[in-house]
């Protein structure tokens, strides 16, 4: 029993493997197709296991001529496949496997040429291609990202930690939230960023990205393109007036942080993104007290140093990636603060007043002899509460005006209908 089973399974094989040939040499071997040579090899599956069946219901007087059948079946196995034996003798199946190499190195030459014309494109057009897998954040560009860079595929291997180094810290954080966002939520994003290329040049570029989704339902990795908006810029730039010739946004030349222009455009960016995203965005403003009687008594150089001291202790404070840290005013800070809600801005403030506070920094024209701030925390708290990115500002100025006028060195929070207590940290 065992050996018709046997032979029937070795039979179930060869028509498996016939039709496999069939398929691979593209009727090259079997002409006509192999229904002849798999209709044997079925009959002979068929023919082993017959007389162990007829023997099993009754019908042993018919296993002799089934025997005598499977015989037959044996024989005409070579006979139907000795065509495909002869074809494949006098070179069919060589010929088949050159036919086949040449089809792949026709496939390969079209990619290649397909790889040229687009690599031609991306230069006429400044545009290259990246990738971001994840979760691993392995990051592939293509080469033209390597030109915009002024970097050489050679001698640099991208990473997500230097490509976000390399722009403007506002507009890198900026970027770095996005990549977040677009991982977690599956979305895209465009964004405008200054690149700071190794020699020492500016480049603006623009980002465009989307995530790619897997078949699980995963973000498998970001797709993207980044495009080189260098020469329209500066070629448009020379049909503007002389004041408009400036790069904008612009940094504090004092302070090294984003100036006043920058956080507005920022401001109107995260407010339409948390619109988008129905999350909170925070604020904190803060200004440095009795600022006019310290310039009076040190001077303005030495007002300039304290400043900076400042700015670089307030930019110093752990925050999350997106943040954004501006000069307001002559000597008022901003922190825009992206997902924080009004608990998280008070918090924040309150880092913010402890770094200024270590400083230490003296202010002989203070009762207390030390330099302090005043500082004004709020946030947007709900969906119904997102109808204009100003409103952010006149609370924040509005929590200010309120420390200030408590006699300033503390923190005060805006709510809607009433202020909550101040926070008062000692000199």
């Amino acid at each position: 029993m065992i050996t018709e089973m046997l032979g029937a399974v070795a039979y179930l094989a060869m028509a498996l493997a016939v039709n496999e040939l069939f398929i691979a040499t593209e009727h090259s071997v079997f002409r006509r197709g192999p229904k002849l040579v798999l209709g044997v090899m079925l009959i002979g599956a068929a023919l082993q296991v017959a007389p162990l069946v007829a023997a099993r219901f009754g019908f042993g007087f018919i296993v002799p001529a089934l025997q005598i059948a499977e015989s037959v079946c044996l024989l005409a196995v070579p006979l139907s496949l000795w065509p495909a034996v002869r074809r494949i003798k006098h070179g069919h199946l060589r010929i088949l496997n050159r036919r086949l190499t040449q089809r792949a190195e026709r496939a390969e030459s079209d990619a290649a040429a397909s790889r040229k014309w687009l690599q031609l494109a991306e230069q006429s057009g400044h545009v290259g291609h990246w990738q971001l897998t994840v979760p691993e954040h392995k990051l592939t560009w293509s080469d033209e990202i390597y030109r915009i860079h002024g970097l050489w595929r050679e001698h640099y291997t991208p990473r997500l930690e230097t490509l976000l180094a390399s722009f403007h810290p506002v507009d890198g954080k900026r970027l770095g939230a996005l990549l977040e966002e677009a991982e977690d939520n599956k979305g895209r994003f465009e964004v405008a960023c200054r690149l700071r290329r190794p020699d020492g040049e500016i480049r603006h570029v623009i980002l465009r990205g989307a995530a790619q989704v897997g078949p699980h339902g995963w973000v498998e990795a970001l797709n993207g393109v980044m495009v080189d908006v260098t020469e329209p810029r500066r070629a448009g730039s020379r049909l503007l007036p002389h004041a408009a010739l400036r790069e904008t946004p612009m940094e504090d030349n004092l302070t090294g942080l984003a100036d006043r222009k920058q956080f507005d455009l920022s401001l109107s960016y995260e407010f339409k993104r948390a619109v988008r995203s129905r999350k909170p965005l925070g604020m904190v403003l803060l200004e440095i007290d009795h600022w006019r009687a310290f310039t009076a008594h040190y001077g303005n150089m030495e007002a300039d140093a304290c400043l900076r001291q400042v700015a670089h202790a307030v930019q110093a404070v752990p925050r999350r990636t997106g943040d954004v840290v501006a000069r307001y005013g002559a000597a008022e800070i901003a922190v825009l603060l992206p997902l924080a809600d009004a608990a998280g801005a008070v918090r924040v403030a309150g880092f913010i007043a402890e770094a200024l506070r270590a400083l230490g920094l003296p202010n002989a024209a203070h009762e207390s002899g030390l330099l302090s701030v005043s500082i004004g925390a709020a946030a947007f708290v709900g969906m119904d509460d997102l109808y204009n990115p100003l409103e952010l500002t006149r609370r924040a100025t509005s929590a200010l005006v309120e420390a200030k006028a408590n006699g300033g060195n503390q923190v005060r929070s805006y709510h809607v209908a009433e202020f909550l207590d101040a926070v008062t940290f000692d000199g």
